[in-house]
């Protein structure tokens, strides 16, 4: 009798596991944030692909994922994804918890920073962000954990075709709490010299501040172009101020 229903439990798991590993990737889809929007996919929940993937209306490119069924053992739905484009590129590990949290951790990316925005025009910035981060997680919709190093590349201001150089931007996860991110930010190969911080609050308001200096090989456009923030200090440094919402 132990035996019969030894070979019955082992049965039923073999039926469920047939089942869930051949569900269409249309299941998962249908569960994707409302932001996020899927056309064209084939496949299954572990392992499928599609055509286009929108982010609050803004095409990323094509999407292709592999799920790692061992993540299920500590409680984790957890994916490898891989977005491209023909300019572009996002690859990475993600992961839903049971409690509704998101997790990423080595993801690659090189995208426009025009991607970003679902109607770019005149008065978007344009260059290529590019970058890894280490970790995050999710809460909510809200990160509450970001490590991770980026660098805007090739950057111009809305409206100018003035190249202003590449900066990076560090994320220490020291630095951030559940209420603020705040990652430090510099120049890389740049005409301007930039040290500054910048901080995101959970009410998706932002502030960049700092400090910028022409260097001496700077262009005259550039310098100019950094006159409006007032009369320099001995140094040659100028204080400045971004804010907003997002």
């Amino acid at each position: 009798m132990r035996q019969s229903w030894l070979l019955t439990l082992v049965g039923l798991i073999v039926f469920v596991g047939v089942i869930v590993a051949t569900l269409p990737a249309s299941v998962l889809v249908g569960r994707l944030p409302p932001d996020l929007a899927v056309e064209g996919v084939v496949g299954t929940i572990w392992n499928g692909s599609a055509d286009s993937i929108r982010l609050q209306g803004a095409p990323l490119g094509t999407l292709s994922w592999t799920a790692e069924p061992l993540a299920l053992l500590s409680g984790k739905l957890a994916y490898h994804i891989e977005v491209t484009r023909p300019d572009g590129f996002l690859r990475g590990r993600v992961a839903a918890t049971v409690g509704g949290a998101l997790e990423a951790d080595g993801i690659e990316l090189s995208l426009p920073v025009t991607a970003l925005h679902p109607e770019h025009g005149p008065q978007a910035w344009d260059g290529t962000l590019s970058g890894h981060l280490a970790r995050a997680r999710l809460e909510h919709g809200w990160p509450v954990a970001l490590v991770g190093a980026f660098t805007v590349s090739k950057l111009r201001p809305p409206g100018s075709a003035l190249a202003i150089g590449s900066y990076a931007i560090e994320f220490d996860g020291r630095a951030n709490t559940p209420a603020q991110l705040v990652g430090r930010v510099r120049d890389v190969d740049a005409p301007l010299l930039v040290r500054g911080q910048l901080q995101i609050s959970h009410e998706r308001a932002y502030k960049l501040e700092g400090e910028v200096t022409p260097r001496p090989s700077a262009s005259a456009d550039v310098s100019r172009a950094v006159a409006f923030l007032g009369t320099p200090d001995a140094s040659g440094r100028r204080a400045f101020e971004v804010t907003g919402t997002f």
